[in-house]
């Protein structure tokens, strides 16, 4: 390997939107020609992805040599970004690194997509969907919630007021429905995530009985 950029993904995984990427991460060059080459400069088509590069490594280490940092104000969303790096290497011009996360707004929602599985017939499914403030000055109050999925029954719990709230989803699986689909809708005072829906999938069906040995 005569030249990369290690690691090759930066991950910065779930963040709030509005504060940015709170402690930066890093990436450095790597192969047999790394001493040699210098990055001359970097494209990206995301403005809130800050690049910066210090050859000799941000506070002296020297796996640190480029630094990632999220601008405050992103967009909620997961994104999945590529940086390129042009170099001064005649057999290496550019490089590739992909930047990754989740840029959260005032509420988090886990799981974002309930799953139910396979379902035996007859049996009652229960689940849950929790709702939390991801940073200690957001508050949020959850005014409503419903089901587009028939049979399943959707009902709110205060865990914090302002701050933390579960949905508890059950169904009774009696009816015939071989394939579940629909949507757990999520009403709230928050500007921006009035609106939260949570896709729900599953199937029912008898699960195969283990042939004995």
């Amino acid at each position: 390997m005569v030249l990369a950029i290690e690691p090759a993904t930066i991950n910065f995984h779930q963040f709030n939107a509005a504060e940015g990427s709170k402690e930066p991460l890093y990436a450095s060059l790597a192969g047999t020609q790394k001493s040699s080459s210098k990055i001359v400069s970097v494209e990206s088509n995301n403005e809130f992805i800050n690049v910066d590069i210090e050859p000799d490594g941000f506070d002296g280490n020297p796996t640190h040599q480029i630094r990632f940092n999220i601008k405050q104000g992103i967009k909620t969303s997961r994104f999945r970004e590529r940086i390129v790096f042009k170099t001064d290497n005649p057999k290496v011009s550019s490089l590739n690194l992909y930047v990754r996360g989740e840029a959260l707004g005032n509420i988090a929602v886990t799981p974002q997509h309930l799953a139910l599985g396979l379902i035996t017939p007859g049996s009652t499914v229960k689940k849950s969907i929790q709702l939390e403030s991801t940073t200690d000055s957001a508050t949020f109050n959850v005014t409503d919630v419903s089901s587009t999925v028939e049979g399943l029954t959707a009902e709110l719990k205060t865990i914090t007021p302002g701050k933390e709230y579960t949905v508890e989803c059950s169904m009774v699986t009696d009816e015939p429905q071989p394939v579940i689909r629909g949507n757990i809708v999520i009403t709230t005072d928050d500007v921006n995530q009035k609106t939260i829906t949570v896709r729900v999938f599953g199937r029912i069906g008898k699960r195969p009985v283990p042939v004995p040995l």
